[in-house]
């Protein structure tokens, strides 16, 4: 009886069905009572704009940080003098379905003094995720069963029986792995400055949903 150990792997690719954009309301003065008004006010238009396209069916979810102010220390150019600001910031963050509404939107709010887009996570639903991660693992077992009776064929045996499975890291003494469901998002939305003026165009890679077993066979 010969032990054969494989390891199995499946992958998806899929559109991305949400864009989460993360958005800042931040500026810096001298004094925290000529940036702590003109944050606030920045920050509760972002929150009202969010609100708004939730209401309208463009957006799933909002959620609001809370202002902070922090003190930073700034160096005159070409010297070793400091100088103190004080920064104001709070965030907003906006879960759409609908891209268009959210290129719409940065492309919107981008241009005005004060707001910083920190970016987009792209992502599936949580449902549909759930079912294609149960679905790539099911095919990351095939494939290491496929795999095993390769090489048993190869060596003249037959009837491969699986006496051991585990999802990565959770064999003794293995390292380096991930989790047996991976799912890696897209990259963030690209800014294009062609045409007649700044237009931030959405275009989210697919996202890749993985899996990954290792199995022992025995083979006779």
């Amino acid at each position: 009886m010969v032990t054969i150990t494989v390891a199995g792997t499946a992958q998806r690719f899929l559109p991305a069905e949400r864009g989460t954009v993360h958005l800042r309301a931040a500026r810096e003065a001298r004094r925290s009572a000529d940036v702590v008004p003109l944050v606030a006010e920045l920050h509760a238009r972002l929150s009202a704009d969010a609100e708004r396209h939730v209401t309208a069916g463009a957006a799933t979810r909002w959620s609001a940080d809370q202002l902070y102010v922090s003190t930073v220390q700034r160096y005159v150019r070409d010297s070793d003098v400091s100088e103190t600001f004080q920064v104001a910031a709070a965030g907003v963050a906006v879960r759409f379905s609908d891209f268009g509404a959210l290129s719409a939107w940065v492309t919107e709010v981008g241009t005005i003094d004060g707001v910083v887009v920190d970016g987009v996570e792209w992502e599936l639903t949580e449902a549909h995720r759930r079912e294609v991660e149960r679905e790539v693992r099911a095919e990351a077992v095939r494939d290491a069963q496929d795999r095993a009776a390769v090489y048993a064929a190869a060596l003249g045996l037959s009837g491969v029986t699986v006496t051991a499975l585990y999802e990565p890291g959770l064999r003794r003494h293995e390292q380096g792995f991930e989790g047996g469901g991976v799912v890696r998002f897209a990259r963030p939305a690209s800014v294009d400055l062609s045409g007649g003026g700044p237009v931030v165009s959405m275009r989210p890679e697919q996202i890749e949903v993985t899996a990954t077993v290792t199995a022992d066979f025995t083979a006779a």
